[in-house]
């Protein structure tokens, strides 16, 4: 040989670049199953009088539910989205987490109509939608959302 020694990288390094490139295809892939859709995204509200000044905030990774103008928000992170295409239609399966460490799973049938509508599968007669702005969907109590 040349004279050169061969330096070879320890198997165990080897083993987390190999993972650490994994880590980093999966996390980039365009079909996360941890990543909510874009088209939910957004602030959501109902007319439904009973859901009067609820809200449910949608994110890429968060599930935010406001329960009324007076109490705190529940932040639930998402752990797994899964999606059953319907023609323009789709349902989503939404399972999440809150703080406590406490699961959820919730359906929801998202449609392109007005800009784009939500149901839930167990509330598939009441519509949700987005407002033109946060305070518009408050304005009929005369109070400001909350803050977040």
């Amino acid at each position: 040989m040349n004279g050169k020694k061969k330096v070879s990288m320890p198997a165990w390094k080897k083993v987390f670049v190999i993972e650490l490139l994994l880590l980093a295809c999966v996390g980039c892939s365009r079909q996360n199953p941890r990543i909510l859709p874009g088209e939910l995204a957004g602030f959501w509200t109902t007319n439904a009088s009973h859901y009067e000044n609820r809200s449910l905030e949608l994110s890429g990774t968060y599930v935010i539910i406001g329960t009324g103008l007076h109490e705190a928000s529940v932040v639930q992170m998402i752990d797994k989205v899964e999606v059953e295409q319907m023609g323009s239609d789709a349902t989503y399966t939404i399972y999440s987490t809150d703080l406590q460490g406490v699961h959820y799973q919730m359906a929801i049938r998202y449609s392109p109509v007005h800009g784009g509508e939500i149901t839930f599968k167990n509330q598939p007669t009441m519509v949700w939608r987005r407002p033109a702005d946060k305070a518009a969907a408050f304005a009929e109590s005369n109070e400001q959302p909350p803050a977040r």
